[in-house]
């Protein structure tokens, strides 16, 4: 316990010093990694719990949306030495997530994830996420610069997809397998992808392009931002202190590009709409002209309808027949039993006579 109160003391002495955005970015620099990144590791460990079942998909999907910014980028730079694929190259980013994962999501009696559901530990893991991806975009904007100098699309794409490069991974992989809740971050850009690309873009803008700040002075400010956001979203929600959702309105406003809303509809589907809207309205026509084409030939059609009238009626008179017959006989029968006693009782009379 000791222990952890002088890590906790050494860790926040260089903030109490701090006295200018330089001196803040040295303090952040003073962090230990390694700390950050089991809280990283947790709590993005604890994302997609109906996937639990499918230990293998759930594995590599918490891990990408963890991951997913730096490997994307880190692929596409293809420089293995100054932007590496963490996993590949850090035996610690391994070894910390596997561990971290598994005590989340199979620790016995789910005791792991109970404590990190806490609302304060919960919020110090987030805060170590906000940290790790906020360095993130700085590191792929800085190599974005070096490596391609004078290109202005390197740092904002790079630095966008090291954002918010898990989060689309992850949406991807989680609409493939029927466990999105809601429209995928590239359909409906949210706060990951509109934060990634202010932060990028900002951070490039304001030590890159023209020099306004130090680049330790711009990743200060980065930081702190980021962070605060955090801390404000866990206290107050996402809808009062989500920054970007203005500037992202202004920005649509200006250029004339609409805004996309959680219900709306993609193009491709509309058109798919309106394809079948107009094969149904040419399947109608054709049933239209059939049926006034059967029309015209319904007069041939009868004499089959009076055949079959006719057919049901002898089979009425064939039916009614043998009940007449039936009843004849009946009438006969009685006639000679009626005679027969007439007869019978003429002979009695006879005899008595």
């Amino acid at each position: 316990m000791d222990d952890i109160l002088y890590t906790v003391r050494a860790a926040l002495q260089p903030f109490l010093q701090v006295s200018s955005l330089t001196d803040l970015y040295n303090a952040y620099k003073t962090m230990p990694v390694s700390y950050a990144l089991v809280g990283h590791c947790l709590f993005l460990a604890a994302l997609a719990p109906e996937f639990k079942h499918r230990f293998l998909v759930h594995f590599w999907m918490t891990f990408l949306a963890g991951f997913g910014g730096g490997t994307l980028t880190a692929v596409l730079m293809m420089d293995p030495v100054r932007a590496p694929i963490g996993v590949l190259a850090n035996n610690s980013i391994g070894v910390t997530w596997f561990i971290c994962w598994w005590l989340m999501v199979y620790s016995p009696f789910n005791i792991v994830n109970r404590i990190h559901s806490l609302p304060p530990i919960k919020m110090v893991t987030k805060l170590c996420v906000t940290f790790m991806r906020a360095n993130l975009i700085i590191n792929r904007v800085d190599l974005a610069v070096t490596m391609f100098p004078g290109v202005i699309a390197a740092p904002l794409i790079l630095g966008t997809l090291a954002g918010s490069g898990g989060k689309l991974i992850m949406d991807a992989i989680r609409h493939h397998w029927g466990g999105l809740p809601g429209p995928a971050e590239a359909s409906v850009p949210t706060f990951v992808w509109r934060s990634a690309v202010l932060a990028a873009g900002g951070y490039w803008a304001a030590c890159k392009y023209t020099s306004l700040l130090s680049s330790q002075e711009a990743a200060a400010l980065v930081i702190t931002v980021l962070l605060a956001h955090s801390l404000l979203s866990d206290m107050f929600g996402d809808k009062y202190t989500d920054f970007t959702y203005p500037v992202a309105r202004v920005a649509h406003s200006l250029s004339l590009v609409p805004m996309p809303a959680v219900e709306a509809a993609p193009a491709a589907s509309k058109a798919a709409k309106k394809a079948a809207a107009s094969q149904q309205q040419v399947k109608q026509q054709q049933q239209s002209a059939g049926a006034a084409q059967n029309g015209g030939q319904k007069p041939a059609v009868q004499p089959q309808q009076s055949n079959s009238s006719a057919t049901s009626q002898a089979k009425v008179v064939v039916s009614e027949a043998p009940a007449k017959a039936a009843s004849g006989k009946n009438l006969a029968v009685k006639a000679d039993s009626s005679s027969i006693s007439k007869n019978g009782k003429k002979q009695e009379s006879k005899k008595s006579k």
